[in-house]
């Protein structure tokens, strides 16, 4: 690291105490380029309340965040190194819970690069965004998942967000946007999603929006259970234990598209889970979508549970090739087998 960089990230770490104990060398540099990019979002209703959200440059005078930051406000600001500006008007696609504020203000926000290659699963992520209306603050993790999703896909990841975070930045290592940080699905764990950052490249098509104003809609992690994207209603289902109406729900989807890996990894958690040989299910779902780690992991647990220990040395070794840091979960998962903990094996 320079002397700039490091005297550069020890002021930046002097006004930002609470990270700098969280943060690698790494993350620093993230923040550093990144920060100007990211900016506080303050959405005012008509009854004078302020909610904040966090909104990234994507072009110049354009800030993308989630559309359920803005959907009661009459009135939008974004702030930058204190300075408030007043947005204009914008784009929105409630569906996919992303807007596109228009700030003349804001013109002079270096945009971030836009991802245009695909992400896989166990790719590094490091996400930036307001907590709590506070300084932007990073935090790292992993592509988990990838959800099919109207065209695009639906990043889930192992990256934490809270409250104030919502329209943050998720970026890949070479700090290009792969999405914007949209909601937690309340069950279970690890359930952190981001919309991906190809919505935002066609947002960016449409003409400027009307201005401000309450949006209508509900974006589509917002449905009642049985709009929800079957991915949604998977998580829902398997958190709840509820493995008989998991079962229906992936044979029904396997129906509709036997080429779908998440639909055979569905009805292999719904057998895993009612004490049955799950092993077909998930050999399915790998040869569909190999390399992904989520799916090696439960096959090499179900061989595990079959004793079929050269299959899972087998899987083991190649999770450890491609997701390192996916293999200690999946021994602790075996140990928990290995104790007689049937719920969590």
């Amino acid at each position: 690291m320079s002397t700039y960089f490091r005297l550069t990230a020890t002021l930046l770490l002097a006004a930002l105490p609470s990270l700098a104990s969280a943060l690698g060398e790494r993350d620093i540099a993230a923040l550093i380029s990144l920060r100007p990019s990211v900016l506080k979002v303050e959405a005012s209703d008509a009854r004078g309340n302020v909610g904040v959200g966090t909104g990234v440059a994507v072009a110049p005078g354009v800030i993308a965040t989630a559309c359920h930051v803005t959907a009661r406000a009459s009135t939008l600001r974004v702030v930058s190194n204190g300075e408030r500006m007043q947005v204009s008007s914008q784009r929105a696609m409630v569906a996919r819970d992303l807007c596109l504020l228009d700030v003349p203000g804001a013109a002079q926000v270096p945009p971030v690069p836009l991802r245009e290659t695909p992400l896989k699963p166990g790719e590094e992520l490091v996400a930036l965004g307001y907590i709590l209306g506070a300084a932007p603050r990073v935090s790292n993790g992993t592509v988990l998942r990838l959800h099919a999703h109207d065209g695009a896909q639906v990043i889930q990841s192992t990256t934490p967000f809270t409250s104030g975070a919502s329209g943050g930045g998720m970026f890949d290592r070479d700090g290009r946007l792969v999405g914007l940080m949209t909601f937690k699905f309340r069950a279970g764990t690890d359930n952190q999603f981001s919309v991906p950052v190809a919505w935002i490249t066609e947002a960016l098509k449409l003409p400027p929006g009307p201005e401000v104003a309450p949006l209508d809609g509900r974006p589509f992690w917002d449905a009642p259970e049985p709009a929800l994207p079957p991915f949604l209603q998977t998580l829902r289902l398997e958190a709840e234990g509820r493995w008989a109406d998991l079962e229906r729900l992936a044979r029904d989807w396997i129906a509709g598209d036997q080429r779908n890996a998440s639909a055979w990894h569905a009805l292999g958690r719904a057998q895993a889970g009612r004490g049955i040989d799950a092993t077909a299910a998930f050999v399915r779902a790998d040869a569909l979508e190999s390399n992904n780690p989520v799916f090696i992991s439960d096959l090499a647990l179900a061989q595990y549970r079959t004793n079929d220990q050269a299959a899972y040395a087998s899987a083991r070794a190649r999770l450890e090739r491609i997701a390192p840091t996916a293999v200690e979960a999946l021994d602790a998962r075996v140990n928990a087998c290995a104790g007689g903990a049937s719920t969590t094996c």
